[in-house]
């Protein structure tokens, strides 16, 4: 397999297993691949104050990942609360 379909079906697996977020595989400024995660339901200050943030951006697969698992893991006391979905931005 190359990279690029190994990239495709690794984004496919992130979209099912973290729905909450929404993925983009690119470069960055100084042509270094980047892989980022947007959550896709508005933070509240409580929810900033427990550390979450919009935007997690790793430099591959793996370590997006193991950005992924810590925010999951902050975000999982809110899961009972109500929260306001955003719009989602599909890439092009």
């Amino acid at each position: 397999m190359n990279p690029t379909t190994v990239a495709h079906l690794r984004l496919s697996s992130l979209r099912k297993t973290h729905p909450a977020y929404e993925f983009v595989r690119g470069w960055d400024e100084s042509g270094q691949e980047c892989w980022q995660a947007r959550l896709c339901v508005e933070i509240t200050q409580p929810m900033r104050d427990a550390g979450i943030v919009e935007v997690v951006q790793g430099l591959d697969y793996i370590s997006l990942a193991e950005q992924l698992r810590r925010q999951e893991a902050l975000l999982h006391p809110f899961s009972a609360t109500h929260l306001n979905p955003l719009p989602r931005v599909y890439a092009m």
